[in-house]
């Protein structure tokens, strides 16, 4: 045997696979598939709902590989990855309006943000901004609606938008945001030209619309109660408020594999689903958020 030669064609075989091994590394790192050894930080919100859709999260990336810890609930996820603080955050999409270069072009003149509205700010967020990417934005919609009984419905004959608007001068409206310049002038453009609006605290809402005499409710399109009591949700009302799909920011510490499978997600979360994980974390007996992101996939089906 030539031992020269044989120690030549080593050294040769060698000196190939090194470009193929730095190709190769390469390629993993610009795919998303290299391996997972960053311990990545979700932030999510202090609302029930969304402290469980931070644990789905969490538990579909873990699935993957990826190491993740939940930072403390706080009222702004989004900040917190604009921060440094958190390479995911996971909140509703009308939240990121602040990251806007001008908001009143996204909002328009009415001031309500639609789907198709936030659909153009994740645009711009993702064209102005290097270091972050808004992810895709849920077919679930948490924004609010106009709610009613049935009886109450009937009585007014109410089963839309217009129809509440010439109803209006016997129906107090019902709302827990103090701001309501929007409302009343959506609800003046609809026809109804003197509004009565009450503000109330969030957790006034259940009993206000419990009352139902000649008011209407704005209630979050994912509130369970709505469905589990036998209520009815005016059509087209939803126009009067701001879409609020979720959306998830992520930082350049998040690759594209993570990315692939937090899209995957958010896809998944139907307006049905999201009835179900408000109806699991808010009813009475609540389970607790991470309880309900392990039936995740049963809600799904």
């Amino acid at each position: 045997m030539n031992l020269r030669k044989t120690s030549r064609l080593a050294v040769l075989s060698v000196a190939l696979l090194l470009p193929l091994t730095a190709c190769t590394d390469q390629d993993q790192s610009t795919d998303g598939s290299s391996d997972q050894n960053v311990v990545l930080k979700l932030a999510r919100g202090d609302q029930p709902v969304e402290q469980a859709l931070g644990e789905v999260y969490r538990n579909a990336l873990k699935a993957k590989g990826f190491e993740v810890q939940i930072n403390k609930s706080m009222d702004d996820p989004y900040q917190q990855v604009l921060d440094g603080e958190a390479d995911i955050a996971v909140d509703y999409a009308g939240e990121a309006l602040s990251m806007a270069k001008d908001a009143s072009s996204i909002t328009g003149e009415d001031g309500v943000l639609s789907v198709d509205e936030l659909k153009n700010l994740r645009s711009e967020i993702n064209d102005s901004n290097d270091s972050i990417e808004a992810l895709d934005l849920s077919n679930a919609d948490s924004g609010k609606v106009l709610v009613m009984s049935s009886a109450e419905a009937e009585t007014h004959s109410v089963d839309s938008l217009s129809s509440l608007a010439s109803a209006c001068e016997k129906l107090t409206i019902i709302t827990d945001d103090s701001e309501t310049a929007n409302l009343e002038s959506g609800l003046k453009i609809a026809g109804c030209q003197k509004p009565q609006l009450s503000v109330v605290q969030s957790d006034d809402l259940a009993t206000q619309l419990r009352a139902s005499v000649d008011r209407a409710v704005a209630m979050s399109a994912g509130n369970a109660m709505i469905s589990d009591e036998g209520f009815k949700s005016i059509s087209d009302t939803a126009k009067l408020f701001d879409s609020q799909p979720i959306m998830l920011l992520a930082s350049n510490n998040v690759n594209n594999k993570a990315r692939g499978e937090l899209n995957k997600i958010t896809g998944q979360l139907s307006q049905q689903t999201l009835v179900e994980l408000n109806r699991m974390v808010n009813a009475p007996g609540a389970m607790k958020p991470a309880q309900a992101a392990n039936r995740w996939e049963w809600i799904i089906e």
